[in-house]
């Protein structure tokens, strides 16, 4: 039961980003802030961190200057940026561990629990640019579509050894009908974006379904937020990689 509700949360998170980038850039990058925040306010806990609300605050500042650089800078090289705001985030993280007052207990798995939230909630900031790919708005719903589509199917009941696979080919068949819709017709970018994305979508959902804080809402619907989130960048590097 747990597994259908983050996947039902992520297929609403997936619509939501998908529908906000066909209506305006604005409506997509409050959409893209969003998940951001449902990340942010449940990554502490799903990670069962030390201190979740200082981590879940880095998160959500980590998040939302991503989306606000990318939304506000677009004469600036979108992943160069990003990257400078990772390194930046890594320097935050060590900083609220400077700030800590209860002996900095599991000081290591606070670090790397922070740092890996930042950096999938700075990956969320590529939706904001898919539009200026070849795919123009169309690539928002590509991906949106095959972040839908396999993330549904990791909740679907079925032996490991298909399982494992299962997100991957619904994930590429939900980008190439998708891609029948949009205008030019892309075949190649959106298998590449299918592929990547629910390779995405599949990895998080094996790491974060057996996470300490799982079962919890906040961590519930941070693992759903996730894979969505991350998907960003990556649909974005793809589709300019092989559409232009």
């Amino acid at each position: 039961m747990t597994a259908v509700l983050a996947a039902l949360a992520s297929v609403a998170l997936a619509a939501l980003v998908g529908f906000a980038g066909i209506v305006s850039p604005p409506l997509l990058a409050a959409a893209v802030g969003l998940v951001v925040l449902v990340v942010a306010l449940g990554a502490g806990v799903l990670l069962g961190l030390p201190h979740p609300n200082g981590s879940g605050l880095l998160v959500l500042v980590t998040g939302w200057a991503g989306v606000a650089a990318t939304a506000f800078a677009p004469d600036v090289e979108p992943l160069g940026l990003l990257a400078a705001f990772l390194a930046v985030s890594v320097l935050l993280a060590f900083a609220h561990e400077l700030l800590r007052r209860d002996g900095r207990v599991d000081l290591v798995e606070s670090v790397t629990g922070t740092v890996t939230s930042q950096v999938v909630v700075l990956l969320a900031a590529g939706w904001v640019l898919l539009p200026e790919t070849s795919l123009g708005r169309g690539a928002i719903f590509i991906a949106a579509v095959a972040v839908g589509v396999a993330r549904a199917t990791t909740a679907v009941p079925m032996p490991a050894v298909v399982g494992g696979w299962a997100p991957f080919v619904t994930g590429t068949v939900g980008a190439v009908v998708a891609a029948q819709f949009t205008d030019p017709v892309r075949i190649v970018p959106a298998v590449a974006t299918g592929l990547t994305v629910s390779a995405v979508v599949a990895g998080l959902d094996r790491l974060l379904r057996h996470a300490p804080g799982a079962r919890t809402a906040p961590g519930l619907l941070a693992a759903a937020a996730a894979p969505v989130s991350a998907v960003g960048t990556v649909a974005f590097a793809v589709s300019r990689l092989v559409g232009g």
